[in-house]
């Protein structure tokens, strides 16, 4: 029992320190330094954009999807708006965790996967703007 044990703490800080490594590496890197300030940065504006929804929409309900050929196609709770930037804090998380996976691989890859979690970012803040103007205009 204590071998098992001893082999779960060395796997956690073995993956601790590969996940400090990384970090720092793109860190040190001025794209990569702009890539994470951006992702944070989107980030929290999804968050700030669903709360704001959240509070201007109340107890009432929204309009989630808008489509151009048909209009309104759903329409929930306020609450329901959570799921966009909950999903952007896990594909952002999903992506800081895949990196120390690629460890050994070169800098370009890492720079890739940060560049796909800024790319899934902005959508989601694309279409967190378009419903807060639906909604609200």
């Amino acid at each position: 029992m204590r071998l098992f044990f001893s082999k779960i703490l060395n796997f956690f800080y073995l993956a601790t320190n590969a996940w400090r490594a990384v970090w720092s590496e793109i860190w040190h890197n001025r794209t990569g330094r702009w890539l994470i300030m951006t992702d944070l940065f989107l980030l929290l504006l999804s968050w700030s954009l669903s709360i704001a929804m959240v509070k201007l929409g109340g107890e009432g309900l929204l309009i989630l999807h808008y489509n151009i050929h048909f209009g309104i196609d759903l329409i929930g709770s306020a609450n329901s708006i959570y799921w966009l930037p909950t999903g952007a804090t896990i594909a952002f998380l999903v992506n800081s965790f895949i990196l120390p996976v690629q460890y050994n691989n070169n800098r370009q890859l890492k720079m890739t996967i940060l560049g796909g979690s800024l790319a899934v970012l902005f959508f989601i803040n694309l279409a967190l703007s378009g419903l807060l103007l639906i909604n609200f205009r």
